[in-house]
């Protein structure tokens, strides 16, 4: 098996096995568990998908696999939220305000257009991970495709995995919406996809964040034109998840911090590249 399928298939196994430890609804327990269960059947026809198609064609299969799959967790976190924790919340609210308010008082204000590309770059963080990993199609780096997940997913799952700790509603939600945070159309659509899409609770650390991050940093490594031109995409969607109300800078800069400590770990050589190494492209005997 690939790092990426041990990762999601373990993490969704996991979320469910916690979901009959922890006080929740039979509904909700039963959401996660189905959540997981519809998670190892597709990573295990995945993986079965080579008796089908051509070895090459499974590859790219098990590739793209990890997209769609990345949302299974998130939504299974989603099930342990039921309501904020009130110390949690006021915390997160206290020092999102005492930061705006330290701005404004030093003149730092971001214009129309300013705001409007932070609303651009927010909608980038859902096609910004498969763009990364398409650039590694486009430069012929199909083989290292693993390892661009395994950079992707730990640090993204480990924002899932400490969600359920810290229990809060976006600020967007607290009618905290500021008079110069304008309604334009990119903005009604942003939160259009989170009102049919989240979970209606914060990823803590941002996941957005750590993901886009994670994926930006992967590919200054592998590909560095591609990667500084991600990296200031996800400098942006940071900036935006704060000024656009969608997160707090706390759990993004957490979120971020989390992403950068773990790629430096492995660029001081402290994960084994034996966890990622995997061959993209897998024969039948391989299995």
């Amino acid at each position: 098996m690939r790092s990426s399928e041990w990762i999601q298939g373990g993490f969704a196994a996991a979320l469910a096995i916690a979901a009959w430890i922890a006080p929740l609804t039979p509904r909700r327990r039963a959401n996660i568990t189905w959540l997981a269960v519809f998670a190892l059947v597709v990573i295990a026809l995945g993986r079965l998908s080579v008796y089908i198609l051509a070895p090459d064609a499974s590859a790219i299969l098990r590739d793209w696999l990890p997209v769609p799959l990345t949302l299974i967790p998130y939504w299974q976190t989603g099930q342990f939220f039921t309501e904020p924790n009130r110390k949690i919340q006021g915390w997160l609210v206290e020092t999102d305000r005492w930061l705006l308010d330290s701005l404004s008082r030093t003149g730092w204000t971001f214009g129309r257009y300013a705001r409007l590309t932070m609303e651009w770059a927010y909608m980038l963080c859902y096609p910004l991970v498969p763009l990364g990993l398409a650039a590694f199609y486009v430069a012929g780096l199909r083989r290292d495709a693993d390892a661009y997940w395994f950079f992707v997913l730990v640090p993204t799952y480990l924002c899932y995995a400490i969600t359920p700790f810290f229990p809060a509603l976006p600020p967007r939600s607290l009618g905290a919406e500021r008079p110069r945070t304008q309604s334009t159309k990119s903005r009604v659509f942003n939160l259009w996809i989170l009102k049919h899409g989240s979970i209606q609770a914060i990823s803590f650390p941002s996941a957005h964040v750590a993901s886009a991050l994670a994926a930006s940093l992967v590919l200054l490594h592998y590909l560095p034109a591609a990667g500084i031109a991600f990296l200031v995409i996800t400098v942006w969607i940071a900036v935006a998840a704060v000024a656009g109300r969608y997160h707090y800078a706390v759990d993004v800069v957490l979120g971020a911090v989390m992403t950068l400590a773990f790629f430096l770990a492995w660029q001081a050589h402290l994960i084994p590249s034996t966890l990622f190494t995997a061959p993209a492209i897998v024969l039948p005997n391989a299995l």
